[in-house]
């Protein structure tokens, strides 16, 4: 009788400590490690000043999803001070395709989708847009991370194999 009501101790005591510890972080994918550093930071781009002089800045945020198998980013657009969304997205490794997938998809509604490679030091992601009404468009777009404190993003439209560049933003580490 002693022996059992010991055991019975034990267990209830490993029952308690165990349910009273935080469960272990999910392992985080090794597919997404190469884009992994964005998640050390938030981040701004000064985009260029428009023709009536004004300033518009992005802000970027990406984060590991709670189950570590991909990486949401949500971006705003910044002018005067006042934020309004720009788009919502998520990057995951695709099995099938061995390859870095995503989505985005913006304010307007305009959905974005392609995949990521790595080429010479850049993350290269080839990609669609395809405004609310079914229209599409191919880009390309050469991120080249710049140590951890900034990373450059030029973004091509694509003809066939010619690209004709569309805009250059470098993204440094958001002042708080």
């Amino acid at each position: 009788m002693r022996f059992l009501s010991i055991s019975l101790v034990l267990w209830l005591s490993a029952v308690t400590l165990g349910s009273s510890q935080t469960p272990a972080p999910p392992i985080r994918s090794h597919n997404l490690r190469v884009i992994g550093f964005l998640t050390k930071h938030e981040w701004e781009a000064k985009l260029p000043v428009t023709p009536d002089g004004k300033q518009t800045t992005i802000h970027a945020q990406f984060t590991w999803s709670q189950n570590g198998q991909a990486i949401r980013v949500s971006n705003q657009f910044v002018a005067d001070g006042k934020a309004r969304p720009y788009l919502e997205g998520l990057y995951m490794w695709d099995p099938q395709q061995r390859t870095i997938v995503f989505w985005y998809v913006d304010a307007e509604g305009s959905l974005t989708r392609g995949k990521m490679k790595t080429e010479g030091g850049k993350l290269v992601h080839e990609f669609d847009q395809i405004a609310p009404d079914g229209k599409s468009v191919a880009y390309v777009a050469k991120v080249t991370p710049q140590a951890e404190h900034a990373w450059e993003n030029e973004i091509f439209e694509r003809n066939g194999t010619e690209l004709k560049p569309m805009v250059n933003v470098r993204y440094e580490i958001a002042s708080e």
